[in-house]
């Protein structure tokens, strides 16, 4: 068998920073011992509303679907995204020519650094950011550079990038992922004098944009850029409606990033199956009180996980939306080291901060998709950790 190597950008991405966590919790549950816990990812653990179900099993049987759709997506659920952006953010959108679908924002992300960076040019990205963005960059062959978000607020310190002339794309995700920040206003009309000073497209990464804590609602880029000159939005509906498993996501915003990024879909993923369509335009178009009660779901798991750390003395960042806490490791521990003892020794899965960048090193991040006695159980696991290190520490 002929061995084969991998093109020169392959080879340059890191490893899938999901793939080496997920063999260890295999292996973890192969073994005897108590269940584990796996808090390392954001998938969601709660039934999709069965409003959208209905639409797609109806869809499903319908053989209008079953044959290729339009890679541009049906008019139907383009219009839903138009409404939702109406009734929610009070912004206008063309569903014909500001509005793509993608098979989830992973995808859209991708599309969005992809079909606007040449290779060498300036692609900012938040730092601690998701790692998408970073290897989405790597496969445009951009230059990478980094915008700080420091502890407490994790909103961007733009003054780092003064230096910086042109840029290709400008990347921010609020509700921010890893960290549960909210977006304030600020942040928003400085993303936007960036992008207009570099001509950067701002790719705002909406991805939690219902999941606001205590009454606060997320801030869309939209609002502050009516005129959709230089930001584009990208959205999935995996946490909004519980349908991570359905893959469907979009972009709406600027009329000319939008069409590249439809090209470049055009070109590496094609169609997606008319009763996912379908399905969208139920969870956009319909009834929003399932996933209004989401966000109560999440902000009580919250409380849950922020009050138990808290009470045995681990450092947390409340999250004011997303459905994550950051957390940061005692006595600046290796966050790695401390992931994978937690692990072995506690049965734990976290996502060690070191995967979200240089400014996540000493942290790490627990996902909240799990019912409240599992994360109860979390919690007490996380205080015997603690108390076994600090035992041994003295």
């Amino acid at each position: 068998m002929v061995d084969f190597s991998a093109a020169q950008r392959v080879r340059a991405l890191p490893p899938n920073f999901w793939g080496a966590m997920d063999r260890e919790i295999a292996r973890l549950r192969s073994e005897p011992g108590p269940p584990v816990i796996d808090v390392s990812k954001g998938n969601p653990d709660l039934p999709t509303p069965e409003h959208i179900v209905a639409a797609m099993q109806r869809a499903v049987a319908d053989p209008v679907n079953h044959r290729y759709p339009s890679s541009i997506g049906r008019p139907g659920v383009r219009r839903a995204v138009a409404k939702r952006y109406r009734d929610d953010h009070g912004v206008e959108i063309d569903p014909d020519a500001q509005v793509a679908i993608f098979h989830g924002s992973h995808e859209a992300i991708m599309a969005s650094i992809i079909a606007l960076a040449d290779p060498g040019t300036n692609v900012v990205l938040p730092d601690p950011g998701y790692p998408l963005y970073l290897s989405a960059a790597d496969l445009a062959e951009a230059s990478v550079v980094s915008l700080p978000l420091d502890a407490p607020s994790f909103q961007p310190r733009f003054e780092a990038l003064d230096a910086v002339r042109e840029a290709s794309v400008l990347v921010l995700n609020y509700p921010n992922n890893p960290t549960g920040a909210l977006a304030t206003p600020e942040t928003m009309e400085g993303a936007l004098a960036f992008a207009r000073r570099t001509g950067a497209a701002f790719v705002h990464d909406f991805a939690y944009s219902s999941l606001g804590f205590a009454g606060r609602r997320p801030l869309s880029a939209l609002e502050f850029d009516r005129g959709l000159d230089v930001t584009v939005e990208l959205q999935t509906l995996s946490k909004t409606y519980s349908m991570a498993g359905w893959r469907f996501g979009f972009a709406a915003g600027n009329t000319s990033v939008i069409d590249a990024m439809a090209r470049y879909q055009a070109h590496a993923f094609s169609t997606m199956f008319g009763a996912t369509q379908v399905a969208a335009t139920a969870a956009l178009d319909g009834d929003q009180s399932a996933a209004a009660d989401l966000v109560g779901v999440y902000q009580r798991r919250r409380d849950l996980v922020v009050a138990g750390l808290r009470a045995a003395g681990w450092e947390v960042f409340e999250p004011e939306g997303t459905f994550f806490v950051w957390v940061r490791v005692p006595g600046g521990a290796d966050a790695a080291d401390f992931a994978r003892r937690l692990r072995e020794e506690q049965r734990v899965a976290v996502a060690p901060g070191d995967g979200f960048g240089e400014r996540g090193r000493g942290f790490f991040r627990i996902g909240l998709v799990h019912d409240d006695a599992t994360l109860a159980e979390l919690v007490e696991r996380l205080t015997a950790f603690g108390a076994v290190r600090a035992s041994a520490r003295g």
